[in-house]
């Protein structure tokens, strides 16, 4: 149902409720899918589960939250709003707005497979979906994430053994926090760096609990795992250690130019977006009237037309030009 969203200089805004769905700017009131810095402004009023407003808090200081637990309604000018765990990192949902019109679902980056660190995402149905497609094309399918885990923890071990320091870099926010589960959950030594620790302070405080780690040091970085920001790949100082092996986790890790590209030794398809085969089983399972596609490649709306879903682009091509200018 279109009428139930509009698109206004890229926003994403529901006027029957004077909502913004991650929306950069400043707005009165707006949903906050994740804590993610690509997806936070500091809005007047930020609608977000509480695990997202503690994580947001690092970074916005002076911002008031309306607070939303998964799966509870809330009523807004006979609107029902309700967030969905999402699957990306802890706290991150998916809106689900219904109204006399019809429903909504706007599902902000998601991973419908199962994490260590976030909730369980649950899949909704709706009549209309505007869905995240960053990995929209087949050759992004994933391998399983215990072979990514296993081969993570493989070449830790053969480099410690052998006296080399590792490195890993992963988002500050959700993949360092899953990648910290898997390393100290195998026993191996590891520090992390300072805003790392931070959000992982949090994810105890919701009950995802972490082995033995310690906080990150730059004069000890010998015989331990170290994880770091992935801008610090190409940091001076990371360039000025002698003999480390080099791993950075992201879902580009599908592409063989990937290492090159970010500096690095190895990068393992460590993702937390939904993969290709993902993507479409979801737009599927919604059964919904038109899902709207964006954040993705072009592509992936033929490959669900193919499907025969009814798929469109959020922003149509000609609308996409003018925002470039």
């Amino acid at each position: 149902m279109p009428e139930m969203f509009e698109l206004k200089k890229k926003s994403i805004h529901i006027p029957a409720v004077n909502l913004y769905l991650d929306d950069r700017r400043k707005r009165n009131f707006g949903f906050v899918s994740h804590a993610h810095s690509d997806h936070l402004a500091r809005h007047k009023t930020i609608l977000c589960t509480p695990a997202t407003a503690r994580l947001a808090e690092q970074r916005l200081k002076t911002t008031q939250y309306t607070e939303l637990e998964f799966e509870r309604f809330l009523e807004i000018n006979s609107i029902k709003i309700k967030l969905v765990p999402a699957g990306h990192v802890l706290g991150s949902a998916q809106i689900y707005i219904e109204s006399e019109n019809g429903s909504l679902l706007y599902t902000g980056d998601f991973r419908t497979k199962s994490s260590r660190t976030a909730e369980r995402f649950r899949l909704q149905k709706a009549d209309t979906v505007i869905m995240e497609t960053t990995f929209g094309l087949p050759r992004y399918r994933f391998p399983k994430r215990e072979e990514i885990e296993n081969r993570l923890l493989e070449t830790v071990k053969s480099k410690l053994e052998r006296g080399i320091p590792v490195l890993v870099f992963a988002y500050t926010l959700g993949k360092a926090q899953e990648a910290l589960h898997v390393i100290s959950g195998a026993g191996l030594p590891v520090a992390v760096e300072y805003n790392i620790m931070r959000y992982a302070k949090i994810y105890e405080k919701f009950g995802v609990q972490f082995g033995s780690f310690e906080k990150f040091k730059r004069s000890e970085y010998r015989d331990k795992v170290i994880i770091l920001p992935s801008q610090y790949a190409r940091q001076r100082y990371v360039a000025s250690l002698p003999r480390t092996f080099k791993i950075y986790l992201s879902g580009w890790g599908m592409d063989e130019s990937a290492k090159y590209r970010l500096g690095v030794d190895v990068v393992l398809p460590f993702s937390d977006h939904a993969d290709f085969d993902e993507l479409i089983e979801f737009a599927a399972g919604t059964e919904a009237k038109t899902i709207y596609c964006t954040h993705g490649f072009d592509d992936f709306v033929a490959v669900l037309r193919r499907e025969g879903i009814s798929a469109k682009p959020l922003v149509p091509k000609a609308q996409l030009e003018l925002f470039e200018v």
